[in-house]
């Protein structure tokens, strides 16, 4: 590893095939470029790169559309080759970072998932069917193939939450000493709801009544993973005269996968309680006109739509085990944790009806709890990996 003099500036380079905000690894990456930006000289290897300085050079790496495991095994053949290019007419880097395996030379790796974990364990419960299943399972041993040999080589493994380190060192004895854990950030300037949001007009335009109580539910995809199946069950459970007053707003997920939701909602005679989004580029407003949100998934390892939608002022519901948000969930006092089967959360849903007078003063809690997670505080954080690592 290079050595530097005081006026030397490092030169970092990221691969990470969607430096996005629509990707949930990605974003982090986003948060961390601009914060960075002004101490290192910053190389971006990735195929989507957006909302980043100008000044960032992106090496920019063709992929396809879809599908997702095609677009990864793309992008692991030619992200070297593109990096290899720009090598041979002159670039260096001091150190190279990489999210999860995507690039097993990197000296970090920034892990936002277990794969090998998830294979053994909550991948038996996964609902999904037909060649879906077969795509996800494909995808996920890819990942955990990558990640295996991403661990063993690296110097230290960057991780949102205390859960998957201690997940990590299980399933990777060898990496423990590794591991740093660095809470992903959220964007609380982004997600307050302001002063003039007109909710009402807002609601309307979605089709909710005033009287209605709506419950969010948000995820890029994988709906089946996220729980919003148990949530269709759960809504199917309670009795007609309380779910009139029910809407369940789901934001994000393709059309492809939507529709078979739909189909399901439809199939426990609920589809009237379902708005359906789509994906969207800015969420906010969708949470805002929400009460509460519910992420009943069965892994996770941080769950920044939590985060997200607790920063938006919403009590929030999550299933036992989920990493991170474990570490600021209060039952009763900014959310609830509940058993992941469609019982518990129809109780949880009858409850609430009975209750909603209580979410106000939740609403206020669930914004407190997470403004420790601040761009400021995670910025922090990877100055001082940085410096480790250097």
């Amino acid at each position: 590893m290079t050595q530097f003099s005081s006026q030397s500036i490092p030169i970092i380079t990221i691969f990470d095939m969607n430096i996005s905000l629509n990707s949930p690894a990605g974003s982090c990456v986003v948060a961390e470029i601009n914060g960075l930006a002004d101490s290192f000289q910053i190389i971006a290897v990735s195929a989507e790169f957006n909302n980043c300085p100008k000044e960032i050079k992106w090496l920019r790496v063709p992929v396809p559309s879809g599908p997702v495991l095609l677009r990864y095994l793309v992008f692991h053949a030619l992200a070297p080759l593109v990096y290899a290019v720009w090598r041979l007419r002159g670039g260096h880097s001091d150190i190279i970072q990489a999210t999860q395996g995507q690039f097993p030379p990197a000296d970090i790796a920034y892990a936002h998932f277990c794969h090998r974990a998830y294979l053994k364990n909550q991948w038996l419960d996964s609902t999904v069917n037909g060649p879906r299943r077969l795509a996800r399972w494909l995808s996920h041993q890819f990942n955990a193939f990558f990640e295996e040999k991403a661990f063993a080589r690296c110097r230290l493994i960057v991780v949102p939450s205390l859960g998957l380190a201690k997940e990590l060192a299980k399933e990777y004895p060898n990496v423990e000493n590794k591991i740093e854990v660095v809470p992903n950030p959220v964007s609380l300037e982004r997600f307050i709801r302001p002063a003039n949001f007109n909710r009402q007009a807002q609601r309307q335009k979605l089709g909710i009544l005033d009287n209605e109580l709506v419950i969010s539910f948000m995820a890029l995809g994988d709906f089946a993973r996220k729980g919003l199946g148990l949530l269709i069950e759960a809504l199917g459970k309670l009795d007609k005269r309380q779910r009139v007053n029910l809407k369940l707003l789901v934001i994000g997920g393709k059309s492809s996968e939507i529709d078979i939701f739909r189909s399901y909602a439809l199939q426990q005679g609920v589809a009237n309680n379902l708005i359906f989004t789509g994906m969207q580029l800015e969420i906010a407003p969708y949470l805002w006109v929400s009460d509460v949100f519910a992420l009943p998934s069965s892994y996770e390892t941080f769950a920044l739509a939590v985060f997200q939608a607790a920063a938006s002022g919403l009590p929030v519901l999550v299933t036992h085990g989920i990493y991170g948000v474990e570490e600021i969930i209060v039952n009763g006092v900014n959310g609830w944790q509940v058993d992941r089967d469609s019982a518990s959360i129809s109780q949880w849903m009858h409850d609430l009806l009975n209750d909603r007078e209580n979410l106000y003063r939740m609403s206020d809690a669930a914004v407190e709890s997470v403004k420790p997670y601040s761009n400021e505080a995670f910025i922090a954080s990877w100055q001082a990996i940085y410096r480790k690592a250097l």
